[in-house]
Parts: structure tokens; sequence; C-alpha cells
């Protein structure tokens, strides 16, 4: 079985959200948390997670065709959010106020996947781009008090989505790996 997840990469972060997520890291630094690398980060269309690899040509199939029917498109970062809730906080990112043309993307893209047996997404979509994993904090108020001050922090990048990569994921405990197996692109 493969570790599998569909994704547009990220090449880089602008000089400002590097900048708050610096502040960040600094601030939480006692706080036991997992940042990303910037070599892996990643806005994830579809996580598909484990797939028999006699599937993988079906899968290209359907990726090749979803992306031939959506033009590449633009997003703007301007978010910062955390999933989990205020008392077990899980993930820092940042993300979009307007996604539309993601969420197209992703609607296109989800029957197809069901179609050949893949488990509905169930939950929100929202697009993100994980900054860091928490494990443990020592003060939540403190915590809260850095990612409020964050969030009032103005900041927008544009981010140009033109292909969709479908990435085999290797879990280690220094993080995780990505290896990109096919690459397609949406239409100009």
């Amino acid at each position: 079985m493969k570790r599998l997840f569909v994704a547009t990469p990220i090449i880089s972060l602008s000089a400002e959200i590097q900048k708050i997520s610096a502040d960040l890291r600094f601030r939480l630094r006692h706080d036991d948390i997992v940042w990303v690398k910037d070599d892996v980060r990643h806005l994830t269309l579809r996580f598909l997670g484990a797939t028999p690899p006699q599937q993988v040509p079906e899968i290209r199939k359907i990726l090749s065709e979803t992306c031939a029917h959506h033009s590449l498109f633009s997003l703007t970062i301007n978010k910062i959010g955390v999933f989990g809730s205020h008392y077990h906080p899980e993930t820092i990112w940042v993300g979009f106020e307007s996604f539309e043309p993601f969420k197209q993307l992703f609607e296109d893209l989800e029957p197809k996947l069901q179609a050949i047996g893949f488990e509905p997404n169930y939950g929100n979509f929202v697009p993100h781009i994980t900054l860091g994993r928490i494990k443990n904090l020592h003060d939540k108020h403190k915590f809260w008090e850095h990612i409020e001050t964050a969030q009032k922090s103005p900041f927008a990048q544009d981010l140009m989505i033109d292909k969709l990569n479908l990435y085999q994921s290797f879990l280690h405990k220094d993080g995780p790996e990505y290896k990109t197996l096919y690459t397609l692109t949406l239409k100009p």
C-alpha cells in the first residue's frame, strides 16, 4: 500500500508570511511544536491514504482528466488559523479567505475518486498550508495571545495554482518525506 495525496507544491512563502512564521516559532519555542520544513510545504487538494499500487494509473488518469477541464488560477494567502479546539489546538496554518476555484477543482475530482472506491472526504473543506503541528503547549493562554497577534498582522501573497502533484508520503520520526509520483498541469 502507498500513502498518497494530491496537492500543489508551495515553492516559497512571502517575506511577510516567513516573518510571521519565524516570530511564532520564536515566541512558541518552549512549546512542543513540529514546524514544517520549507521544502515539504504543499496545499493539499485531497488526501487519499493507503492505496494499492495497482490503483495509481487509474488515479493518474482521473487527475489528468480533471486538470484538462480546469484553467490555472490564483489564490491569495491572507489568513492564519488553528485547527482543533480552543482547549486542544492541533495545527497552525495559513490559508485563504476565498478559495472558490480550488473548491471547484475538489468538487470535480471527488466523485471520480469515490467512483473508484475511495471513501468520501468528510468534514469541512478548508484549504491550508500547514506551518506547525502542535504536540504539547506549556501555556495555552500565551499560545492564543501569540496566535491572535499574528492574525492581526496584515499580509497577502498570491499563489498560482497551475499543477497538481500525486505524492507518496513516507512518515519518519524527524518529519515526513514526500515523493512526487506524477505532475499534471492545469489548462493555461
